[in-house]
């Protein structure tokens, strides 16, 4: 089968069962059973009259072809929720309701990273937040009973707070859930600042047991909740996104809210838009391919009751109707459906040709004969400028993903003209002194054309910094002076070190005097580290030893690995911004000077 027969013969079974239940409606998300999810998250149509949704929306919305809605506000308001669910039942659709998996607090129960830095949301340890986590998905089951067509909740994951490192969530250290082990393990735990509380545990071998009592504590709040909703409406849905997800999702949620009556619907968003402006959109749906095959695989894995969709958002770079069109289908043949979370678009301007192909789509996907995704390109792709916009006499350098404040730092010191990067071509990067890719997180493998040409573009004379996780997704195009690094402490997400202490290891003269053994906090909450080569030389480590600042020359050109992000919330300041500048000036500077 085209799609995962596992979960749909599970949801098949589910609710096959619905019909014995003579207390309440038996349809909810009956007529789902089998046919492909078509979900739309929206933040286009309802924005567009005031973040109200009508029933003209939702006639649209069910004309294009999908089958369930999402209002992006109103999730959590039982009076506009059972108001939009009736009209999607009225439609002949489905409805859930959307909210966060996390919520908010400057004063309560802190989410505590391993480096002691905390944020703006509360611990996944906070009762406050799994009262009102339940309290609002038993109110939404309870209008389930009354009206049909709403099936389920969908829970943002995504963390929006301020300090956040990754999403909601992975292990606590505030300092509630230190004092429950303290009493669990029955040993004395002193009230160490948040900054010490990991290394207290590391040093005395604790962090595993520590993690299996946190783990435990999760599972046993998401298994109440489950169990009050079962008492309401046992095929009421939970959607979590992102999958497949967090250690509080796959190791609580995964095992606690998945039953055989109401599958865990999994909503992956690695699949949002072209894995890397530029791409080309033959490429670009293979390589979501192989995402979406990824994550169904570790969810196959893991043995629960489930339905897996791959995620579309039309905001990000590159993903225009067609290209949205046409993953959509991709998505559709390979998973048990699709979702968008459908922001970017104008509902007066270009809304409606990404519903018209998300409509062509969406009958494909319905009638099982799915081939959109492979008809060739029907209009010109934007794959880059081949031209710089220069404006001044000043050294140009390209930034992707130019958060404004790291263009403020740069343009600040009055030697640069910054540009957003605009092309992959080798003629438009040798138009350039120095290119920053920062968050290019695309897996590309070293003889990609975008990495070839960053090769030769640096063998030339360009200047390159390869910023956080840029370096890590991508394989190394410079091996000769760093590769991916795999971290052994305060690790996140397999790659992150949750720690902000770095240190100058070396003299060098890209560092413009910066002395070595300067001490320094990251403005971000995390940092990767790398491999040297044997061209490569370290000259900034982490507490632990590991490197984090790799640079080298390659032909007439120089390339600094950096595990930094910089300017994400605040500009930089002190010795990390006197850093990033005299490397960027290392890296602008003509190549007889440069070495």
């Amino acid at each position: 089968m085209s799609r995962s027969s596992l979960s749909v013969a599970l949801l098949s079974g589910a609710l096959a069962l619905c019909g014995a239940c003579a207390t309440r409606p038996p349809v909810n998300h009956r007529a789902l059973t089998g046919q492909p999810w078509r979900v739309l998250v929206d933040k286009v149509l309802m924005k567009d009259n005031k973040w109200v949704m009508t029933e003209d929306h939702v006639r649209e919305i069910r004309a294009a072809g999908f089958n369930v809605v999402s209002p992006r506000l109103g999730g959590e308001d039982m009076a506009r929720v059972r108001r939009v669910a009736t009209l999607a039942g009225k439609h002949d659709m489905y409805y859930v309701a959307w909210m966060r998996g996390s919520l908010g607090t400057k004063t309560g129960l802190k989410y505590v990273y391993p480096d002691g830095h905390d944020c703006d949301i509360y611990s996944p340890n906070a009762d406050e937040l799994w009262d009102r986590m339940t309290e609002t998905i038993l109110a939404q089951a309870k209008v389930s009973l009354e009206v049909p067509a709403m099936v389920g909740a969908f829970l943002d994951f995504e963390n929006y707070g301020r300090g956040k490192a990754g999403n909601c969530y992975g292990l606590s250290y505030d300092r509630e859930i230190i004092r429950q082990f303290a009493l669990h393990i029955n040993v004395a735990i002193p009230d160490l600042p948040a900054a010490e509380r990991h290394g207290w545990l590391e040093k005395r071998g604790l962090l595993k047991s520590f993690e299996k009592f946190q783990v435990r504590s999760w599972r046993a709040r998401a298994r109440k909740l489950r169990q009050q909703l079962d008492e309401i409406n046992p095929e009421f849905l939970l959607v979590i996104y992102p999958a497949p997800g967090t250690l509080l999702m796959t190791e609580a949620l995964f095992p606690e809210w998945a039953t055989e009556r109401a599958p865990l619907v999994l909503a992956d968003a690695t699949t949002y838009g072209r894995p890397a402006e530029f791409m080309a959109q033959g490429e670009s749906l293979l390589v979501n391919r192989q995402r979406l095959l990824k994550g169904l695989h570790y969810t196959r894995k893991r043995g629960i009751p489930h339905v897996y969709l791959g995620g579309i958002d039309p905001v990000c770079a590159g993903a225009d109707p067609e290209f949205c069109g046409k993953n959509a289908a991709m998505i559709g043949a390979v998973s048990d459906g699709y979702w968008i979370f459908y922001e970017g678009p104008e509902y007066r301007k270009d809304h409606p040709a990404y519903f018209q192909w998300f409509q062509k789509a969406n009958e494909q996907i319905a009638d099982g004969l799915v081939t959109l995704h492979n008809e060739p390109r029907t209009e010109p792709e934007n794959l880059g400028r081949t031209r710089l916009d220069r404006k001044t006499d000043k050294l140009q350098v390209a930034v992707y993903n130019n958060r404004k404040l790291l263009g403020n730092d740069i343009e600040g010191t009055g030697l640069y003209e910054v540009h957003k990067i605009e092309g992959m071509s080798v003629g438009y990067l040798q138009q350039l002194d120095a290119v920053l890719l920062q968050n290019y997180n695309v897996e590309l493998p070293a003889d990609h054309v975008i990495s070839r040409n960053l090769r030769t573009y640096v063998e030339s004379g360009g200047g390159l910094l390869l910023g956080h996780d840029t370096a890590w997704f991508m394989e190394s195009v410079f091996p000769e002076i760093a590769q991916r690094g795999f971290p052994k402490h305060k690790v996140e997400a397999e790659r992150h070190v949750v720690d902000r202490k770095l240190a100058v290891c070396a003299e060098h003269p890209a560092l413009a005097g910066l002395a070595k053994g300067t001490e320094f906090q990251t403005e971000f909450g995390d940092h990767m580290i790398f491999e040297p080569g044997p061209k490569g030389t370290v000259v900034v480590r982490n507490r632990f030893g590991d490197p984090v600042y790799v640079i080298g020359t390659v032909g007439k050109g120089r390339v600094v690995y950096s595990g930094c992000y910089y300017g994400y919330r605040h500009a930089l300041a002190g010795a990390e911004k006197e850093l990033l500048l005299n490397l960027l000036r290392w890296l602008a500077s003509p190549p007889a000077k440069g070495h």
